[in-house]
């Protein structure tokens, strides 16, 4: 697994993107403020913003807009990750699937602390 992206789930996505990219002056990538989406390249590890709202449409999960953050592992096959994890025990808050606007595989787990954990493929 290689950490590919933090992801910074947030309240005020305009005003947190204009924060990275105008005072940080972060380069952006992506930014989409329709789907409330930016991602900032920072060297090999990016910082993404997505707003919680649509993080929790995403996890499909009660509670999911409360984390602050998502640590995104690349994975070579997350069905493969899936399910050697769950067989070490790891409850996941969602199974593998696609999402076709990310061109992604992804499925989702919490660390012993409850941070959101998602393991991600480019399809």
């Amino acid at each position: 697994m290689k950490l590919l992206q933090i992801r910074l789930l947030v309240d005020d996505f305009k005003k947190t993107a204009a924060f990275y990219k105008d005072i940080l002056g972060l380069s952006v990538s992506f930014y989409e403020e329709e789907t409330e989406y930016a991602l900032f390249n920072n060297g090999e590890t990016k910082i993404e913003l997505l707003s919680r709202k649509a993080m929790a449409e995403v996890a499909c999960g009660e509670g999911e807009s409360q984390a602050k953050f998502l640590l995104q592992f690349e994975v070579e096959d997350v069905d493969k990750a899936y399910n050697r994890f769950k067989d070490n025990g790891i409850e996941f808050v969602t199974e593998p699937h696609d999402r076709k606007e990310w061109r992604a595989r992804i499925a989702h787990f919490r660390d012993p602390e409850k941070n959101l954990i998602e393991i991600y493929h480019m399809l």
